[in-house]
């Protein structure tokens, strides 16, 4: 009997230390200094610095992040309009749902290779923000890959089925939810790297213990999710309905007039009804974003939402003749675009900047070699893209049966494109061999 009162308080007393320790560790975490984040943050930072200007990598960052998340977006809207599309029995609708199954096909592998850019650039100056965070989710990261593998895949089904509504439906609808889930990921791991002074809780538990699973998601915005992903895909594929009958519209007479202006039409009400909703939903992640940024006054939040505001005005114009209005609505879109591309760069160096951490101040190893193949590799992609963007437009506005004929001019442009990709393959094969035999020989 007595012994059992021993082991008693024994046992209360170890829990009551247990308690205490862990109490303790909850404090110590919770309560870290904005000093000790700073710290943190610059040990984390490479070594070796940035090898070019920052600034430089940050506007490239910019760009081409505007340029992935736009087909981003056709992917998310194409495929949500195709199921939608698939389910009403009218031509109009099946046609135009084939139509943009087939450019979310096409937008979902161009946003791969686009997405590369921009991650690249991220990693590079922004190291800390982005490792930290994709290793706290990491299994969900490495997910990441394996979901937009299936999606792709399930798009394909869906393509190749395209002349059987039900199947394509099913298979556009497999394909958006695992989009979506992708999204998902990385605006998670994205939104978690705003958060540097959070993440030694979440990866400890507040001191408890390790997280290192990967299979925890610390922190969602719904309405950053919804104003940077959702809501933009509907604006973005209403756009491009309105280019789409505006470039098949007075040249193939395959594409008959009533079917033009029912896409111009039904583009222009997705665009006006899509795009209230990003600004809406724009606005409550602005409103949600923490004081201590000091980034709701920003002159770039005030430039997105007019950015926003800007491209809205127009689609509610081109509402009377969407076809006409189609390219002035392309501009609209890319100036919202960038403008909201502009304003999530600078939430994160907002983010950042609250504890003295700025890639401003990045030690610069400048490597000339890098960025010259860099810069010469984007130059030749332009003159190589140009002509081959060009010449596709041209002929896909050639009447059916007819071949279209390049003009003098298109042909030295081929020409040029040519020269500049041999002459680009022999730097760059050259620029290896040098490295090799400096370091070999």
């Amino acid at each position: 009997m007595q012994m059992t009162v021993y082991q008693n308080l024994i046992r209360w007393f170890l829990l009551w230390v247990l308690g205490v320790l862990l109490l303790g560790g909850r404090l110590a975490f919770a309560g870290q200094s904005p000093a000790e984040v700073s710290q943190m943050l610059k040990a984390m930072a490479d070594p070796a610095g940035a090898p070019f200007y920052p600034i430089v990598m940050q506007i490239l960052q910019v760009l081409t992040w505007a340029l992935h998340i736009v087909v981003v977006w056709t992917s998310v809207g194409g495929l949500l309009y195709a199921i939608y599309g698939f389910m009403r029995k009218e031509e109009n609708h099946q046609r135009l749902a084939r139509a943009m199954l087939e450019l979310a096909k096409v937008s979902v592998s161009l946003a791969i290779v686009l997405g590369v850019a921009p991650l690249l650039f991220y990693q590079v100056i922004y190291d800390p923000l982005w490792y930290a965070s994709a290793n706290l989710s990491a299994s969900w990261y490495v997910m990441f890959i394996v979901f937009l593998l299936i999606g792709y895949y399930l798009i394909w089904f869906a393509y190749f089925r395209r002349q059987n509504s039900t199947q394509a439906m099913v298979f556009s609808i497999g394909g958006v939810v695992f989009l979506l889930l992708v999204g998902f990921i990385i605006h998670a791991v994205n939104y978690q790297a705003l958060y540097p002074e959070k993440w030694v809780e979440w990866y400890t538990s507040g001191g408890i213990t390790m997280n290192h699973s990967g299979w925890n998601i610390y922190a969602f915005n719904i309405f950053r999710y919804l104003s940077l992903l959702v809501f933009p895909a509907v604006a973005t594929t209403g756009i491009f309905m309105m280019l789409y009958a505006w470039y098949f519209g007075t040249r193939r007479e395959e594409f008959p007039q009533e079917y033009i202006n029912f896409s111009a039409r039904l583009g222009s009400k997705l665009a006006l009804y899509g795009g209230a909703g990003w600004i809406v939903f724009h606005i409550l992640y602005i409103l949600t974003v923490p004081s201590e940024w000091n980034a709701k006054g920003s002159i770039f939040t005030w430039l997105s939402v007019l950015g926003l505001l800007l491209c809205a005005s127009i689609i509610f114009i081109a509402q009377k003749n969407p076809v006409r209005m189609a390219v002035t609505s392309l501009v609209g879109g890319v100036v919202a675009i960038i403008t909201v591309a502009i304003f999530r760069e600078y939430l994160r160096v907002a983010s950042a900047g609250r504890f003295g951490y700025s890639i401003y101040e990045y030690k610069l190893n400048l490597e000339w070699l890098s960025p010259m193949l860099f810069f010469g590799t984007l130059l030749t992609g332009l003159v190589l893209y140009a002509y081959a963007w060009w010449m596709a437009y041209k002929a896909g506005r050639t009447p059916k049966g007819q071949v279209y004929q390049a003009s003098e001019t298109e042909h030295h442009l081929g020409e040029a494109s040519v020269f500049v990709v041999v002459l680009w393959a022999v730097v760059f094969i050259g620029v290896g061999l040098i490295v090799i035999a400096r370091n070999y020989l």
